[in-house]
């Protein structure tokens, strides 16, 4: 059996589409020493791919600074305001899964080149 390109996109599509929803990321308490979070920093910059544009990474760097110098700030305990910080990744995730869906009827639409031999 033969699959097109186009039917391999629709899978992997619908594949992460089903991954990101069923999967929430969610913040929990957890204690990290400085060298754990440089070699946390470390590990994802090296296992970046060519999905994560130059744009991309900026964006993530603002946002890791942003947060940064907003838990270094005098009094600001950004555990208590956990549950706020949950909702707004949800947020972001069902964003990004309904950016997912969309994208898959597009290119089923544009893609119709490629025919089963």
């Amino acid at each position: 059996m033969k699959i097109t390109k186009s039917q391999l996109k629709k899978i992997i599509l619908q594949e992460l589409t089903s991954a990101q929803a069923g999967k929430e990321y969610e913040i929990t308490s957890q204690a990290t020493s400085t060298a754990a979070r440089k070699q946390g920093a470390l590990d994802r910059i090296s296992d970046a791919d060519q999905e994560f544009t130059s744009l991309e990474k900026g964006v993530v760097e603002q946002i890791e600074a942003y947060f940064s110098n907003l838990a270094a700030v005098p009094g600001v305990d950004l555990n208590q305001h956990r549950a706020y910080l949950q909702r707004i990744l949800k947020q972001i995730e069902k964003t990004v899964a309904k950016q997912l869906r969309d994208i898959a009827p597009e290119t089923q639409a544009t893609d119709n080149t490629d025919q089963e031999k």
